[in-house]
């Protein structure tokens, strides 16, 4: 069980750097976010999943 909560927190901190460092980068590059929407709210949306799951298995006892 904590072989699959190391796997998750390191998936979230990998996320978390693509998204920090991609989303301003869409955002300041003229006309990128038409183009790129969708790929800013897939990334949103694995952000917030990767965080419940996390928070469950952090909360269910081995």
């Amino acid at each position: 069980m904590i072989g699959i909560l190391q796997i998750f927190v390191s998936l979230l901190v990998l996320v978390s750097f693509a998204l920090l460092v991609a989303v301003p980068v869409i955002l300041a590059t003229p006309g990128e976010w038409e183009k790129s929407q969708s790929i800013v709210w897939s990334g949103a949306g694995l952000w917030s999943a990767l965080v419940i799951l996390t928070g469950i298995f952090n909360v269910v006892p081995a």
